[in-house]
């Protein structure tokens, strides 16, 4: 933050405090710990960032909020821009960089965060055997004779483990390149490379690496070309005999939309579920007790026994509640306790006892999109009313145990209807970011 103004400079440690308060530690130290500032003077500012995947992340989520900040703490501010700061670059990637369209390889790279580690990791029954199998790498104990596979439902802790794995690798093992890719990422850049002419790039880059991590290869789902590429990377890895690290929401076999000859490789690896924590309470109960304790949150025992008891789903919504607790805590202090505690996560604890039901999941989208429900089974192609049928019918299947055929019947149509709008929905959302956070905040609303 060097050249900043000794005002701004002051404003800018106020509001950094404050941005921790309103997030939290865990997306302080992972997302706006890294910001930096350069004052341009009459120009207004800009905050720099240490990758450009960071820097849209950070501009996209928490852009508005900063510039309210900043804007209320000095209205004559003409500017407030984002940019990314290359001498910031984090650990180095390849030890010969080759670009894809144009960045280094850690702009190429999915961002690893630092606070996933194995030591924040809380390790339980459901996800004793991942936790083993990624530490055992790690560690060089277990050495896969193909891709190591995780999978699991949401929030339970994959990608943590992943990124566990490739912080450590690059830590203990500085010789080794590793790569980190979603796979919105992974799609991207091949698209790009494709459009720019430039595939052999693609594949020279990716392939450079000694470990290769593809997060959530479920929603490469009907993304033919991509898939076809990921396919021709598996095997270049494993003849190579280097390490590969996948996740996805299902085991190989189930992994609906998936090449058969992809499914096929990684049922030749070795794989481990991430296991649903409806039946870890011990698990729930110890991550509770970790957040409590970071948070330096007095919160009694018993309140956060009553927490782990009723909240069961994931991590993400164990997470948000314990969130949520301190926020009230610290804003109008006073003795915390169970019958409290219930009052302040009301919304949260009556939905682990109730099913959710399509119809629910059609009103709110209703609401949303400012259709009818009786339009959601209508034969009415407009994209008006298309659309917000297939976003209805892709979180039926996310959320609901629901078979395609009876989703179907929910809807008046077949179940082929409903399997292409909910890949129509994954499709669009990993290419318009808007919709997936459209989508992701409905979901929000759904899950218990």
């Amino acid at each position: 933050m060097a050249g900043a103004k000794p005002d701004r400079q002051t404003e800018w440690m106020r509001i950094r405090g404050q941005l921790q308060a309103e997030y939290g530690d865990g997306i302080f130290k992972s997302w706006l710990k890294p910001m930096t500032l350069l004052d341009k003077g009459t120009e207004g500012i800009l905050i720099q960032l240490p990758t450009r995947f960071m820097r849209d992340r950070v501009q996209g989520s928490y852009g508005e909020r900063i510039r309210t900040l900043w804007f209320g703490a000095d209205p004559t501010l003409s500017e407030i821009g984002f940019e990314v700061k290359a001498s910031l670059q984090g650990p180095p990637g390849p030890p010969t960089p080759c670009a894809v369209g144009n960045g280094s390889p850690d702009d190429f790279a999915t961002l690893f965060q630092p606070v996933l580690t194995f030591e924040n990791f809380i390790a339980g029954e459901s996800n004793a055997l991942a936790h083993g199998l990624c530490l055992g790498v790690a560690e060089g104990n277990v050495r896969p004779s193909g891709p190591l596979y995780l999978f699991g439902g949401v929030g339970l802790g994959k990608t943590h483990l992943m990124q566990a794995l490739g912080l450590r690798l690059r830590r203990d093992r500085p010789d080794r390149t590793v790569l980190y890719l979603s796979s919105d990422d992974f799609r991207q850049h091949y698209i790009d490379a494709v459009n720019a002419r430039n595939v052999a790039a693609f594949k020279n880059m990716v392939r450079s690496f000694d470990v290769l991590m593809i997060d959530d290869v479920h929603l490469l789902s009907r993304n033919t070309g991509t898939q076809d590429e990921l396919l021709h990377t598996v095997n270049a890895f494993a003849s190579r005999n280097r390490l590969m690290v996948i996740s996805g929401n299902a085991s190989p076999v189930g992994l609906e939309g998936i090449d058969e000859r992809i499914r096929s490789r990684l049922s030749t690896g070795v794989s481990a579920e991430v296991q649903p924590l409806e039946t870890d309470y011990p698990l729930r109960l110890a991550f509770l007790e970790r957040k409590a304790f970071e948070m330096t949150l007095p919160a009694p025992q018993e309140v956060l026994a009553f927490m782990a008891e009723r909240i069961n789903s994931n991590m993400r919504v164990l997470q948000g509640a314990i969130n949520r607790l301190e926020l009230h805590f610290r804003h109008f202090g006073g003795e915390m306790s169970v019958d409290r505690a219930a009052k302040v996560l009301v919304d949260l604890l009556p939905a682990n006892d109730r099913t959710l039901t399509v119809e629910a999941i059609k009103r709110l989208v209703c609401d949303r999109y400012n259709v009818r429900p009786t339009e959601l089974n209508s034969r009415r192609r407009a994209r008006a009313v298309a659309r917000p049928r297939q976003v209805a019918m892709y979180l039926a299947k996310q959320l609901t145990a629901l078979s395609l055929p009876d989703i179907g019947r929910k809807f008046d149509r077949d179940h082929s209807t409903v399997l292409y709008g909910v890949r129509r929905i994954e499709e669009l959302m990993g290419e318009d970011k808007a919709l997936e956070e459209e989508v992701e905040a409905l979901r929000r609303k759904l899950e218990p």
